[in-house]
């Protein structure tokens, strides 16, 4: 005993590293020692344990046990010569750490099995392994060697993961990457090596493979970790979406690979969540253009608003065939991007957190032009759009009265217009700030009608004065086919009628389409048959020809 157990060699081996723990069980005996630091930190009875297999058993997570001792117990079988195996194990403050635990069998001159020395190490401690799901970092990825044959890179997320964890708490989005990295490790570790890239993002390294296994591979994915349940208690469906790219037909280097994967799976999470995108130069360059975009719209931010400005499209009134008002459109051209449509800049405006600023910069331009024109034309109305998020500012409502007052604007002679297609999320308060805006004498206004499942539902409990019926049934309503356009027109206006709502048909580009709504009972026209959005300057030029007689 004394020269195994507790040798000066044994000692020196112990003390070499914090974070370092070694152990050594003597077959004859069922004792085992333990370094001191291990002691510590796991809180084990002390160095000299009996029975050390089973109390360290007891310390191993759940859900890795069974690994566990299916490698341990090939080993003590003769199976395999030496024990290799990652699993989380319970320090001493009760919290799971991941740790690389590797041993061997020492026999005796008869080959009989007489010590078994192992290292633990805890995983935190080093970069090679993520400390939550125990898979390799991304740092080992620059270390390995890409084949020379063709191969698969995969970058894999979860989709929506943030609302997971809004919903649900950091601690059970914790236990969702824990599982998802096991299921991945389960479908085929063999096959591939997986890296934890970086929050619910997962690399898959996969040796050989081509498109169709990629395919493959990804829809496999998808349906193995399509339900993440955690003990039966909550039942959680989730989605994937993928990005994939192959050496070398896209080159070996590295960062350039991984380049192309961040391309592809933010092009598959705008585009086509739920499925996989291969890269191409296409899908690059259009990542490129919306990081530039990006960048050139918090400049413009940045610079006073610089390059935004407001267009103005008339709104033609039925009953006198006249410019009766006009809606505001942003329009905007930046240093580098200076083709970019309003479809395009704002959803990048929304999806940045920018477009509260905007909205503000918006709404103090219209005021302005409001109380210009309205000395001259008394009755005109202006409207412009607020996005939902603009809504849901709590100071919007305050802000707006306020600068009302201090511009000395006519709010019975706006219409502020909601986009229709915006996920509304809290419609009681959406519909607190419509009444508050409709008692200060503001116009309300849905814009886009009929493009969401939604319609019905928000005109339930939203309080507006005008419904805008979307140019998407309006374009083909001359064509041969298109009858049903006409019929749901119809009857969208019936319905604003019954509702005692007013109604505005967008979309009208030709005097066959002009003829056929103003055979309807419809409130005002608008589209590029009588005018495109065009600047100020113009505008008030249209408004003059209007207005002289």
């Amino acid at each position: 005993m004394e020269s195994i157990l507790d040798n000066k060699l044994y000692e020196a081996f112990a003390t070499a590293s914090e974070y370092v723990y070694i152990y050594v069980s003597d077959f004859r005996t069922d004792l085992a020692r333990w370094s001191k630091n291990a002691v510590e930190y796991f809180g084990l009875p002390g160095e000299y344990v009996k029975d050390s297999a089973n109390m360290w058993q007891s310390r191993v997570h759940p859900d890795d046990k069974k690994k566990y001792m299916e490698d341990i117990g090939e080993v003590f079988e003769g199976g395999k010569s030496k024990h290799d195996c990652r699993y989380r194990v319970k320090n001493k403050y009760n919290e799971y750490v991941w740790v690389e635990c590797r041993g061997s069998v020492i026999t005796d001159q008869e080959d009989q099995p007489v010590l078994f020395a192992g290292i633990l190490t805890r995983i935190d401690s080093y970069s090679k392994y993520d400390a939550l799901t125990g898979l390799m970092k991304l740092d080992e990825f620059f270390q390995c060697e890409l084949g020379m044959e063709q191969g698969a890179l995969l970058l894999i997320c979860i989709d929506e993961f943030r609302k997971i964890v809004s919903s649900h708490g950091y601690e059970y989005g914790d236990k969702v990457l824990v599982e998802f990295s096991k299921r991945l490790i389960s479908l085929g570790e063999d096959k591939y090596s997986i890296y934890r890239f970086s929050g619910d993002e997962f690399m898959l390294v996969c040796p050989e493979m081509k498109l169709k296994g990629a395919k493959q591979l990804f829809q496999k994915i998808s349906e193995e970790l399509a339900v993440f349940d955690e003990n039966h208690k909550h039942q959680l469906r989730l989605g994937v979406s993928g990005g994939v790219t192959f050496y070398p037909e896209e080159g070996r280097e590295k960062e350039g690979l991984i380049n192309n994967l961040e391309h592809s799976l933010e092009y598959a999470k705008k585009n086509c969540r739920g499925g996989i995108v291969v890269f191409n130069q296409e899908i690059a360059d259009m990542q490129k253009r919306a990081q530039l975009l990006c960048e050139d719209l918090k400049n413009s931010i940045r610079s006073g608003f610089k390059g935004f400005e407001l267009y103005f499209q008339p709104l033609y009134e039925k009953t006198t065939n006249n410019i009766g008002g006009c809606e505001a459109l942003l329009r905007w051209k930046g240093d580098h991007i200076k083709d970019s449509c309003p479809s395009e800049f704002i959803k990048v405006l929304e999806d940045h957190g920018d477009i509260r600023d905007v909205g503000y910069w918006v709404m103090e331009q219209a005021l302005w032009y409001q109380k210009k024109w309205q000395m001259f034309y008394p009755d005109f109305h202006l409207s412009f759009n607020v996005s939902y998020q603009q809504f849901m500012d709590e100071n919007f409502v305050d802000i707006l009265f306020q600068k009302v007052r201090e511009i000395d604007a006519d709010p019975q002679k706006i219409i502020i217009e909601l986009t229709e297609s915006c996920q509304v999320q809290e419609p009681e308060s959406l519909a607190i700030a419509f009444r508050r805006l409709r008692e200060y004498g503001f116009t309300i206004a849905l814009d886009d009608f009929g493009t969401a499942y939604s319609s019905m539902e928000m005109l339930k409990y939203l309080p507006v004065n005008y419904i805008k019926i979307e140019h998407s049934f309006v374009k083909d309503l001359a064509n041969e086919g298109h009858e049903i356009d006409y019929i749901i027109i119809e009857s969208l206006l019936s319905l604003c009628k019954k509702l005692n709502c007013m109604s505005i048909v967008e979309g009208v580009e030709n005097s066959s389409v002009k003829n056929m709504i103003e055979k309807m009972d419809v409130t005002y026209l608008q589209g590029y048959y009588f005018s495109r959005p065009v600047p100020e300057e113009e505008f008030r030029k249209m408004l003059i020809e209007a207005y002289k007689a």
